[in-house]
């Protein structure tokens, strides 16, 4: 079998359906060899929207993400979406065009070092050749799906297609580890006397609980141990917002009015809290930390206890967790204060306002997906999730994710409808992916918060008071016409042009933009300095 079939039979069989890139020459020969075998390609606009749909295709549907790019600046394109998958926990595989073996390290046009360049951005690199095929197939597959999850990077080079793959000798799959390596019972005891102890106690939710499932056991655990429980942003959803546990969301806007609750605590548990969101060293009261989490982490909290183990084991150490009355009150306070401070933003149309009428019109079941800017901090914090997905980025945090995460999403055949929330300023770093959606008939909404600027800068700016500087996008409308790429535009300045825009893009059979012209001055109340 010549290698292109064996990769494409290799993907097929571990459940990739289709993989995203842009192709170069040498290319030719694997995209035939994958549609061959039932594998889309979808044609990206630009490498990083192709690596940040990968990346979402695998948090929807559990199986690996696909990504493709060429030579040097393809492949730099394509790192930068790479990146996202590394700090947001995705299994991804990227695959790369490379030079031949004689051209390694002469000077070539388009040729950098692929190797040197994903190391940083991937839990390893490999160079493909036909000897070793088999191994570092099955290798990258498991690799990028051992805990923690993300990307390993496969370099092709270009004159490997047509190459016979030599036979693999018995079974080469590296034996794939779940991560839940047992911390060793002396940290289970330390910290079942800290829990059987505490009085006041404090749950910290964070990526890792949310992406294992890990929801349902924490709802039947307080049903039994009344305790408050705060989140990180991309645990939103693991408990609802009218949970009587429920405090709110570390980070993200109002957060700074969990400061009562927090300080209260006598113990902090960390929940399968990943601190690539937001460091425990950020918001730590001075007390003790229990951290459960499913692989050893690089914490330098001192005295932090580490359980390392499979999520179901976290609720057994936790069995002797007393109630806190006092706790579960001062949740409640925090949670109604976040609630009347967001109620009380400004008159008209505003990125508070604009998100309550989202959350009105929208069905349970939409996919919302969240670029980063001023907005993601309100998403965060205000977006009641139980049903539908809010996919975002925290941990890469890149400007642009919004627009290809829904290209993502729609694609996997939600449910629901699929809305990308942005800003001015993310929407352009991947606006041309509205040809992707057209092109392949998706019915993506997408909502623009637009206020000429870029917001989050302008208000860091402002809490070190210097005056604005280098922020402003454009000036005027955004779009200036009713159409963007044969996509139609509606422009709404007020609440009820948004609601009417919004409910003519639910009708609508296709895509549509929606151009919210919000007054962005609510934000400096709201988001909290960091």
């Amino acid at each position: 079998m010549v290698i292109e079939e064996f990769i494409a039979q290799q993907l097929q069989d571990a459940g990739v359906r289709r993989f995203f890139g842009i192709p170069g020459g040498p290319s030719i020969p694997y995209i035939e060899a994958f549609r061959k075998t039932g594998i889309e390609f979808i044609l990206a606009t630009h490498e990083a929207s192709a690596a940040i749909m990968a990346d979402v295709t695998a948090r929807i549907t559990g199986v690996t993400g696909i990504c493709h790019a060429t030579f040097g600046p393809g492949a730099v394109n394509l790192a930068s979406g790479v990146g996202g998958a590394l700090l947001d926990r995705s299994p991804l595989i990227a695959l790369t065009t490379e030079m031949p073996g004689a051209w390694l390290g002469r000077t070539a046009q388009m040729n950098i070092d692929h190797q040197a360049l994903f190391r940083p951005l991937t839990k390893e690199t490999f160079r493909l050749t036909a000897d070793n095929a088999g191994e570092v197939i099955s290798r990258s597959l498991d690799l990028a799906n051992e805990e923690y999850p993300g990307p390993v990077h496969i370099g092709l080079p270009s004159d490997l297609a047509g190459s016979s793959v030599s036979p693999v000798v018995g079974d080469s799959r590296f034996a794939g580890s779940s991560g839940h390596s047992a911390s060793g019972g002396r940290s289970e005891t330390r910290a079942e006397v800290l829990i059987a102890a505490s009085r006041r106690p404090l749950i910290a939710v964070g990526l890792t609980a949310m992406r294992t499932g890990t929801g349902h056991a924490l709802i039947r655990f307080l049903a039994d141990h009344r305790v408050p429980v705060v989140v990180t942003p991309m645990a939103k959803g693991v408990i609802g917002h009218d949970h009587p546990s429920y405090a709110g969301v570390l980070f993200h806007a109002l957060s700074d009015r969990l400061g009562r609750l927090v300080k209260a605590a006598d113990l902090v548990i960390g929940l399968g809290y990943d601190p690539v969101e937001y460091s425990y060293e950020s918001w730590l009261p001075e007390v003790p930390l229990i951290h459960f989490d499913t692989r050893p982490s690089d914490l330098r909290v001192n005295g932090a206890i580490e359980c390392v183990s499979a999520p179901e084991e976290w609720f057994r150490v936790m069995s002797s967790l007393a109630s806190s009355d006092e706790m579960t009150a001062l949740a409640a306070e925090a949670r109604d204060e976040i609630r009347k401070s967001i109620i009380k933003a400004g008159p008209g149309l505003n990125p508070v306002s604009a998100l309550s009428l989202l959350r009105e019109v929208l069905p349970p079941d939409a996919t919302v997906t969240a670029d980063v800017g001023s907005h993601l901090h309100l998403i965060g914090q205000i977006w009641d999730l139980q049903q539908g997905n809010l996919i975002m980025t925290n941990g890469w945090s890149s400007m642009g994710f919004g627009l290809p995460a829904a290209v993502a999403a729609a694609l996997t055949g939600c449910s629901g409808p699929v809305v990308c929330v942005t800003g001015d300023g993310g929407l352009m770093m991947h606006a041309c992916e509205i040809i992707t959606a057209r092109r392949l008939g998706l019915k993506i909404i997408v909502v623009v918060f637009s206020d000429g600027e870029l917001n989050l800068i302008k208000v860091k700016q402002l809490w070190k008071r210097i005056k604005p500087y280098g922020i402003q996008v454009y000036n005027g409308p955004l779009f200036g016409a009713d159409k963007f790429l044969g996509v139609d535009v509606r422009r709404a300045t007020d609440l009820s042009g948004m609601r009417s825009a919004l409910e003519g893009a639910l009708r609508s059979g296709g895509s549509s933009i929606i151009e919210a012209a919000v007054d962005p001055s609510v934000y400096d109340d709201l988001i909290v300095k960091s």
